[in-house]
């Protein structure tokens, strides 16, 4: 009878050593896709045109350059015109409502704290504001956008080199017309740099390299510690190959034997102690990260439905349901099932060419 007493007083302590011993810890990876265009538009339209209206005094401060050429759309070719969209902007010149000098005091102190010396800097100052419109239509005629990129509202600053004379910081508005024509070019260009950056963020097919994480198990006298990394491995490998212009499916094809054990994983630890809910979470987790990357979101949409209902960490399921569900309506208004495919853009032609192809 005491052996009999013994014997279930170390099963009870296996049992509870294994229970405290399933800890999950963060593991990164990196993987690679195509962004798809963010607002609905033609999924045949891959060319634009730029239109640029500047004031006198940004014309001036271009010289030689061509900022036409510096509109840049991620994904799309840009054409002299007749492209499948024109972006026009419309940037008014510049307008300097104040000037000034700014002071700024430099205390110096001891290794003690004790202030040893002070120093005044003085900069020269602008506040400025401008205008630039943008509206953007298909070759159709069809308006797309027409918005406000930046009101006379607003106001801005341009401030100088410090100096420690405040009349050479002051000497700077001697040559104001060199200054404002230098910052008209200034800002005509960071208008433009933003206008690109919008306009891939909604239109665009950037290539994208994005860091993520996952849940591991982390506890190494647990009986799945190596066989639950060893997959991880496989699969963390399979995603960091992954390239935005080739398809996924030697990807997918790798990957199986590793859903495989995580999908095994969840049916032997199906118990509903923390210990075997934590397992389970893990797996869930990583699956439905994995399915998202691979272009699956139904599949990952429903490791995510499993996640929530496993009742460990429901948030995160929550979570990745409502990017899986983003990923897919971008597939379906995209007309695509992927975002890994082959894009060359200097191959791309705007719709007058297509038409004389086709005999239209």
């Amino acid at each position: 009878m005491k052996n009999l007493w013994l014997i279930g007083i170390a099963l009870f302590n296996t049992v509870a050593l294994q229970a405290q011993s399933t800890d999950l810890d963060r593991f990164s990876f990196t993987v690679s896709y195509r962004d798809l265009p963010r607002l609905p538009i033609d999924s045949s339209y891959h060319t634009y045109d730029f239109n640029l209206e500047t004031g006198p005094l940004m014309k001036l401060g271009l010289q030689q350059e061509k900022p036409e050429e510096s509109l840049v759309i991620e994904g799309w070719r840009q054409l002299e015109n007749d492209g499948h969209i024109t972006v026009e902007l419309k940037m008014e010149d510049l307008i300097i409502v104040k000037s000034d000098i700014v002071q700024r005091e430099e205390i110096k102190k001891d290794k003690n704290g004790n202030i040893t010396g002070k120093r005044l800097w003085y900069a020269p100052v602008l506040t400025y504001n401008y205008a630039a419109r943008v509206l953007i239509k298909d070759h159709r005629g069809k308006q797309l956008q027409q918005y406000q990129l930046m009101s006379r509202e607003s106001q801005h600053q341009y401030k100088g080199l410090e100096t420690g004379i405040r009349s050479e910081a002051a000497n700077i508005f001697l040559n104001i017309m060199v200054l404002s024509t230098q910052l008209s070019r200034d800002v005509l260009m960071g208008t433009i740099n933003r206008l690109s950056y919008n306009l891939t963020d909604q239109y665009g097919y950037a290539e994208r390299r994005v860091s993520d994480q996952v849940w591991i198990l982390d506890s190494r006298k647990h009986p799945e510690y190596d066989d639950f990394r060893a997959n991880w491995a496989t699969i963390k490998n399979a995603l960091f190959r992954l390239n935005p212009n080739d398809p996924v499916d030697e990807v997918r094809k790798e990957v199986k034997p590793a859903i495989a054990y995580f999908e095994k994983i969840r049916k032997h630890y199906s118990g509903r102690s923390k210990s075997h809910r934590k397992l389970r979470y893990a797996s869930h987790y990583l699956l439905a990260k994995l399915y998202y990357y691979l272009d699956d979101p139904d599949m990952a949409i429903k490791e995510a439905t499993d996640l929530v209902l496993n009742d460990y960490d429901s948030r995160d399921g929550r979570s990745l349901e409502a990017a899986a569900a983003a990923l897919k309506q971008q597939l379906l208004q995209n007309k695509r099932t992927t975002r890994h495919f082959p894009l060359d853009v200097y191959a791309l032609e705007g719709p007058r060419r297509e038409i004389l192809y086709s005999g239209q």
